[in-house]
């Protein structure tokens, strides 16, 4: 049987490796950055809270596209890491990715470097496992990440609104049936 997510168009084609040091996080985005890797962004981060790290690289380099809730969860944890005067820094972002960014008004809160050298790591990434997103909490997901588009830049509201609306009813959908049970 095949994995949902693979039915859809081009999700699930990417992968996220990893490297850490005493004091940073590094991730690799590769092929897709798209609304199934938002899990496993968010479990890397509490790992690297929990691991006492404050720094966090993403390297952009193979990443052929981002969609706006991968977007979305990673200004949430921008904006995490600034609450406890930590960093993220997005390196190695092609032109395409940053006119995504720019898009959608993240390029005035990440700290983005076009070029990076990930010499330090190169020899210690490894895949980051798949920690995918169950279905039931992909509506939540990506009502998070879009309230925060929205929220941090007013213009994203023509964008995704009519989507926030109905995500709000697929979650509030999912919370009467959890109550039911």
């Amino acid at each position: 049987m095949k994995d949902e997510l693979d039915m859809i168009p081009h999700v699930g084609n990417g992968s996220l490796y990893y490297a850490l040091t005493k004091d940073c996080g590094y991730l690799k985005v590769v092929g897709w950055g798209s609304f199934d890797k938002c899990n496993s962004l968010r479990l890397f981060y509490n790992q690297l809270l929990s691991s006492g790290i404050r720094r966090l690289i993403v390297d952009l380099q193979e990443c052929t596209y981002m969609d706006s809730t991968f977007l979305g969860t990673l200004a949430g944890i921008h904006i995490k890491f600034n609450q406890i005067m930590g960093e993220l820094k997005i390196v190695n972002v092609s032109k395409k990715n940053l006119d995504s960014i720019a898009t959608l008004g993240l390029d005035k809160i990440f700290k983005i470097l076009m070029q990076w050298d990930n010499a330090p790591f190169a020899d210690h990434i490894a895949p980051f496992d798949r920690h995918s997103l169950r279905k039931e909490d992909t509506p939540l997901t990506m009502l998070e990440a879009h309230e925060l588009l929205i929220h941090l830049d007013p213009r994203n509201k023509t964008k995704f609104q009519d989507l926030v609306d109905y995500l709000k009813e697929e979650v509030g959908k999912s919370a009467s049936k959890e109550d039911v049970q």
